[in-house]
């Protein structure tokens, strides 16, 4: 096509009219009208200022009302686990994922083995950097020991976390294909008019609101999840933000094993015991 366009073919603005007209068929406003804001600078580079008028495209591709036709809602902790439960060990990994760490899909579908720091206790750290995050700022999200047990299993030479016969990574449509339909199972259906629907990014909401459900303090979540963005980023003290995290959330965010909260609650209580009788030894010692 932009073979055509540059041998005058074929109209840069009819090939453009062309495609936003196929896009405005199943994609939503919003989406159409970002899409059409990057065809000026791209055809201005390919083809030079010369070649491409920004007064014709508009006349001939206008952009139209956009607005945002649908909310993404998120699922709740019960639907969260029964769609962990019915998923395939892959897409069990892919979930567990995004709803324990509130990455964006493609920061998750990205992540390499290299990128991840396994701590002692089980947990990892997750880097994410600049140039691979939506607001262009490092940070750092966490793992918790059983969303990391489930990754392993997966785990191969491929230094990618989820790798891809076909390419790198696991593509962005391919994991869209096979949760969508986990939605439906676990009863998550989309509003007939599609005015609130259910997607992969609703693990994004969901993780979150679990991360303030745990207990983790406001701005740590926000750290965490990425809306923390600009010169504050730098400012943000990591080792604290882990710290909290893990006491927070390292065991609450763990859908299927109960295991983990089990022996700390154990562990916790032997501790205690062990106090107890001690003192009540030392009593007994005076009294006597």
């Amino acid at each position: 096509m932009l073979a055509d366009i540059q041998a005058d073919k074929v109209s840069v603005y009819s090939a453009c009219k062309t495609f936003m007209d196929y896009l405005r068929k199943d994609y939503a406003s919003y989406t159409c009208y970002t899409y059409r804001s990057v065809l000026p600078g791209l055809f201005e580079s390919v083809l030079g200022e010369s070649r491409f008028s920004k007064r014709t495209f508009d006349r001939i591709v206008p952009s139209g009302s956009f607005y945002i036709s649908h909310v993404k809602k998120a699922p709740e902790r019960q639907q969260v686990v029964q769609m962990l439960k019915i998923a395939s060990p892959l897409y069990r990994a892919v979930i567990a994922m995004l709803a324990c760490t509130g990455m964006r899909i493609g920061e998750a579908l990205t992540r390499k083995w290299s990128d991840l720091e396994i701590r002692t206790d089980g947990h990892a750290r997750v880097t994410l950097r600049a140039s691979e995050t939506k607001a262009k700022y490092s940070r750092y999200t966490f793992l918790t020991r059983e969303s990391l047990e489930w990754l392993q299993l997966l785990r191969t030479e491929n230094d990618y976390i989820f790798p891809s016969d076909k390419a790198e990574h696991l593509s962005y449509n391919g994991a869209r294909r096979m949760i969508k339909p986990l939605f439906r199972k676990a009863g998550l259906n989309d509003a007939s008019d599609k005015s609130e629907v259910y997607t992969i990014h609703s693990f994004r909401t969901f993780a979150s609101d679990e991360m303030r459900a745990c207990g983790l303090r406001e701005k740590d979540t926000l750290a965490i999840i990425g809306h923390k963005y600009g010169s504050e980023s730098s400012y943000i003290d990591w080792k604290r933000v882990e710290s909290n995290w893990v006491e927070a959330c390292a065991n609450k965010l763990c859908f299927l094993d109960n295991g983990a909260v089990a022996q700390k609650q154990v562990t916790e209580l032997t501790r205690t015991n062990g106090k107890l009788e001690a003192l009540l030894e030392r009593l007994l010692e005076r009294m006597g």
